[in-house]
């Protein structure tokens, strides 16, 4: 592989990864345009569903920095986070502020298995 080609996919990979958080002076900005509190779903206390998974909120809000979370999938606009560096643990994370970079964890709800 070129080295031309190992760059442009450097800069794709870095491209989706887009940072939801960022520092500007002394300050933590989030960087998110949709955030989960302009949702009816997050509002009303509902499950957040992501495909076929179902979610529930998860203790309180966190504040957590730009490099804890990396971006996953998303619930219509809003994009919904894993923690940084590790695989999909069961635990998922919507911004739930426009001026602190605060967010929602949200666990799986597991799936009963049907009785016969």
């Amino acid at each position: 592989m070129s080295l031309a080609m190992i760059a442009l996919a450097l800069a794709a990979q870095a491209a989706d990864q887009q940072s939801y958080c960022e520092l500007r002076g002394d300050k933590l900005v989030p960087t998110v345009q949709v955030t989960a509190t302009d949702q009816d779903w997050y509002a009303d206390g509902q499950e957040l569903v992501v495909g076929k998974k179902r979610y529930v909120k998860y203790g309180f809000p966190q504040i957590l920095g730009p490099d804890d979370l990396q971006n996953w999938k998303a619930k219509g606009a809003v994009p919904v986070l894993i923690k940084s560096g590790s695989s999909y643990d069961g635990i998922v994370y919507v911004p739930s502020s426009k001026t602190l970079c605060e967010f929602q964890p949200y666990r799986l709800v597991e799936s009963t298995p049907k009785k016969r």
